[in-house]
């Protein structure tokens, strides 16, 4: 087994180690050092390099190991020392390693031990601890592993908490006050679909959105924050998909519409003037969407919409303020009489009130479907604890089941919020029917855009004027028959109920 020229090379590799940097200051890596030049002055070594690392002795791929052994047969050295048998390797491919360079000749000394490969009563004691160090191993990790199940079926992140939350004891993530109300804007800015992840990252270093160190965040975060689930109250973990304990940040339907935004392919750029009817008029005669543009050199704003198909008979362009008038004389249309006003109000304060039963009937129902699909998790966790299915089955039902569970509690948060929310939004459509027309020309563009969005299905121009196709229910409000200074209108104040339930 000797290799001669090992044995008249008195030259060895020092390799000492710690499991992490916490540890360094434990039995550090100073005393280590200290006391194997101590074993090699005593036994007439010479140390050529020392190998000092901060790694487990269970991982394979360390890399100061993986450069000691090239060196070590690079140069033809005598051996390795090492501070103790468990620093040396806890894993069985190193352990193979080391017992390979052992057949070839190569000395292998651990000092703490008082161990040496020389001799056979010592190797046999060095299989042995190399095997009590593996086992050791191998039960700190299925230690490690069930507490980390443990956490995660209590719904708690093992590690640390994601931006906007503050990690408490037991692994607790609470909302953080500060950064919290930041993650929701840049949620609900993303899902508008106006950013790349860039021009995302831009505004959250505007409104002060920062990492724990107090830095910018930078692309790869902004993204992985986007991906997140834990923000709308699910864990996704290697091990699986948990439901977590801490409140979400966002809800389902959000961190969804999200999703769908980061998957769309491309990105469409906004174009460098605003225009009101941007992507809204459609050509009459062709059905192409009309191009907004904006007319060079112009010394005033000259904003106008044309037909880009070449074949069309429509040739003529369109001057934004024109289409405005147009879109005026429609809304003008829809304005409420004092009368219809007081009826639309009347046929809501009914309808409002008759729906908070029917809302709390389904909130029940909803609670019912959350008991029975909790029920259904634990029935499957049994299954997979007493092997009746595998991981993968376990970890796809779970999902499936928390996602449902997310669902649930959005749905009830929905109708909780509602009756409030559909009461603001009629009031709102109430006011608007008052007197549209003045709504739209104090709007700026934007605001313009949304009004016309939420009112309008279909804007189409002909070479002459604009026609408008109304969304429901503006398009009954813009049927009914119109009698100006008279009578109440009989046949309008009559479809008021109808609208309202439509609403």
């Amino acid at each position: 087994m000797e290799n001669t020229n090992q044995l008249s090379n008195a030259k060895f590799l020092a390799y000492i180690r710690v499991s992490s940097k916490d540890q360094e200051h434990g039995t550090s890596l100073e005393q280590q050092k200290r006391m194997v030049m101590e074993y090699a002055q005593k036994n007439n070594f010479e140390i050529a390099e020392v190998f000092g690392e901060t790694e487990s002795a269970s991982k394979t791929g360390r890399q100061i190991f993986d450069d000691m052994i090239n060196r070590l047969r690079s140069d033809n050295l005598a051996g390795i020392i090492f501070h103790k048998v468990d620093r040396s390797a806890r894993n069985p491919k190193d352990q193979a390693l080391l017992y390979e360079l052992m057949l070839e000749g190569y000395q292998l000394h651990f000092v703490s031990d008082n161990l040496s490969t020389e001799n056979l009563q010592s190797r046999q004691v060095l299989f042995l601890l190399w095997g009590i160090a593996s086992g050791y191993s191998e039960n700190l990790k299925a230690e490690v592993h069930k507490g980390i199940m443990g956490r995660l079926l209590q719904g708690r992140l093992p590690n640390q908490s994601p931006l906007g939350y503050l990690r408490e004891e037991e692994c607790r993530s609470v909302i953080d006050p500060n950064l919290a109300p930041l993650v929701r804007t840049m949620f609900d800015e993303y899902a508008t679909g106006k950013y790349t992840v860039i021009d995302l990252m831009k505004l959250t270093d505007r409104i002060g959105l920062v990492n724990r160190n107090g830095k910018s965040l930078d692309k790869n975060t902004v993204h992985k924050m986007l991906r997140n689930t834990f923000y709308y109250g699910v864990i996704t973990h290697k091990k699986g998909v948990f439901q977590g304990e801490h409140e979400p940040l966002v809800t389902k339907e959000l961190f969804d519409r999200v999703q769908r935004v980061l998957d769309t392919k491309g990105f469409k750029r906004t174009a460098a003037h605003k225009y009101v009817f941007h992507r809204l008029v459609v050509c009459k005669h062709c059905g192409k969407i009309m191009r907004s543009v904006t007319a060079p050199k112009a010394k005033v704003d000259h904003k106008y919409a044309w037909c880009r198909n070449k074949d069309c008979p429509n040739k003529r362009t369109v001057h934004e303020d024109v289409l405005n008038g147009y879109v005026l004389f429609h809304l003008r249309q829809l304005e409420y009489s004092d009368d219809e006003r007081e009826a639309f109000m009347s046929a809501f304060n009914e309808i409002y009130a008759n729906s908070t039963e029917l809302n709390e009937q389904r909130i029940k129902a909803l609670k019912l479907e959350i008991s029975q699909t909790e029920a259904r998790t634990k029935t499957l966790l049994d299954k997979y604890v007493a092997d009746k299915i595998d991981e993968e089955t376990y970890n796809e039902a779970r999902k499936a089941l928390v996602d449902r569970l997310c669902s649930l509690r959005d749905s009830i948060n929905a109708y909780e919020e509602n009756i409030d929310r559909n009461q603001q939004e009629i009031e709102e459509i109430g006011k608007l029917l008052i007197n549209p027309s003045i709504a739209y020309q104090n709007a700026d563009i934007l605001n313009k855009q949304r009004l016309l969005k939420t009112m309008v299905e279909n804007l189409s121009y002909d070479g002459e004027k604009l026609y408008i196709t109304w969304l429901k229910p503006f398009d009954l409000i813009a049927k009914r028959v119109k009698v100006e200074n008279c009578e109440p209108n009989r046949d309008g104040t009559q479809l008021i109920p109808c609208l309202v339930r439509l609403l």
